[in-house]
C-alpha cells in the first residue's frame, strides 16, 4: 500500500534545497513527493542511532539527546512546519521492506505523536502542521482502523504504535487536525485507500466471498464513521465539520457494488440491468473482458462518479447489494459512537 508523505511547505522563502533545522539531506520543499531518500534523511535526523531488542527499534544517547533538544526548543510557525513535515516524511519509511528501518520509523512516528500533543498547543497548529501531521496518522492505517473498531494501542500488541503511545495521545492530534479541509481529505483518502487494499488482499483466497466482502465494508464503515465522529466533536468547538458523510457513503457503496459485481456476487439481473439500464444502452461503466461482462471504476472514485452506480442501484432488487448497503451503515454507526467517545486533549 502506498504511504503518504506530508503536504509541501506553504510558503516557505528557503532556498529549495534549504533546511532551516539544518537536516542533512532534508528538501522541504520535496516533503509532498515520493523520494525515498529525502524520507531517509528526516528519519536519519529524528533517529540517528539505535538497534533493535526483542523485536522492538530501542533508541541510542544520539537520539535520547536529539529528542531532549526538539522538546525544549523554541519553535515559531516556519520551524514547526518543516519539524512536522519531517515527521511526516520519515512516516513513511513504516513501510519499508528492511525491519529495522521500518521499526525505527515506527518509533519515530510515535515519538511525534508525543511531541504534538506534549510540546506544541492547539494554537500554534497552522494548516501546514495540520496537513503535515494529518500525513503521519494516515501512515497508521491499522491503527486508526483498530481505534474505529473498539481497539486499544495500549492493551494489544498487534499494532505497530502498542505501547509506544496512548489511544489518548493518537487520538488527540487526529481531533487538533481533523477540522483543516485538506487533512481531513488525507486521512479519509488514505483510509478509503487502505481498506480497499485489504479487500483485494483477502478476496482472492477467501472460503466465503460474500462473507468476506460483507465484514471488510462493515469495517470500513467503522472507520468512515469513526472519522466522521471526531470531525463533528471537533465541529462541536467551533470549526467546521470537514467531512460529507454523504459522499463518502456513497463512494463506499459504490465502490462495494464494483467489488461483488467481479467477485461474481451480483444476480444474472444484475448484471443485465448494468448494460440495458442507461436509456436501453450500457452504463459508462459497463464493458466486456472477453465476453465476460465487467464492472469498471476510477482508483480513488470520486463521489460525482459514484453517483452512477447509486442509478444502477434503483433498478434492482439485489440482495447482495442489499446486505452491502446494511453492513456499510451498521459499521458506520458503530465507528461514529468510537469517534465521539475518543478521549481527547483539546
Amino acid at each position: 500500500m502506498l504511504l503518504l508523505a506530508c503536504a509541501p511547505l506553504a510558503g516557505c522563502s528557503l532556498r529549495a534545497d534549504q533546511s532551516a533545522l539544518g537536516i542533512p539531506g532534508f528538501n522541504p520543499s520535496a516533503a509532498g513527493q515520493d523520494d525515498q531518500a529525502n524520507a531517509q534523511a528526516a528519519l536519519d535526523y529524528l533517529t540517528p542511532d539505535g538497534e533493535m531488542t526483542d523485536g522492538r527499534w530501542v533508541p541510542g544517547k544520539e537520539t535520547a539527546e536529539r529528542w531532549e533538544a526538539l522538546e525544549e526548543g523554541r519553535w515559531n510557525s516556519s520551524s514547526l512546519e518543516e519539524l512536522t513535515a519531517a515527521m511526516a516524511v520519515s512516516s513513511t519509511m513504516r513501510g519499508s521492506q528492511d525491519e529495522e528501518t521500518s521499526a525505527a520509523a515506527t518509533w519515530a512516528t510515535a515519538r511525534s505523536i508525543e511531541f504534538a500533543v506534549g510540546q506544541v498547543p492547539l494554537k500554534d497548529y497552522t494548516e501546514t502542521v495540520k496537513q503535515n501531521l494529518a500525513a503521519l496518522l494516515a501512515n497508521s492505517p491499522d491503527e486508526i482502523a483498530g481505534l474505529a473498531n473498539g481497539g486499544s494501542l495500549e492493551v494489544s500488541s498487534v499494532y505497530g504504535l502498542s505501547g509506544l503511545v496512548t489511544d489518548t495521545q493518537f487520538e488527540t492530534v487526529l481531533y487538533r487536525v481533523i477540522d483543516d479541509e485538506n487533512a481531513a481529505d488525507t486521512l479519509v483518502t488514505a483510509m478509503l485507500g487502505y481498506h480497499h487494499y485489504q479487500i483485494d488482499s483477502k478476496m482472492p483466497t477467501a472460503t466465503d466471498p460474500g462473507e468476506t466482502l460483507l465484514g471488510r465494508y462493515q469495517h470500513a464503515g467503522m472507520t468512515t464513521g469513526y472519522l466522521d465522529g471526531i470531525a463533528e466533536l471537533r465541529a462541536g468547538d467551533s470549526t467546521s465539520d470537514t467531512i460529507d458523510v454523504a459522499d463518502i457513503r456513497t463512494v463506499l457503496r459504490a465502490q462495494a457494488y464494483v467489488d461483488a459485481a467481479n467477485y461474481g456476487l451480483l444476480s444474472d439481473a444484475t448484471m443485465e440491468a448494468a448494460a440495458t439500464g442507461n436509456n436501453g444502452g450500457p452504463f459508462s461503466f459497463y464493458t466486456e473482458v472477453d465476453g465476460k461482462p465487467t464492472i469498471t471504476a476510477s482508483d480513488p472514485m470520486a463521489p460525482d462518479a459514484a453517483q452512477g452506480y447509486m442509478n444502477w442501484r434503483t433498478l434492482v432488487n439485489d440482495p447482495t447489494m442489499h446486505m452491502l448497503d446494511t453492513e456499510i451503515d451498521a459499521g458506520y454507526s458503530l465507528g461514529y459512537d468510537e469517534g465521539q467517545a475518543a478521549k481527547v486533549i483539546k
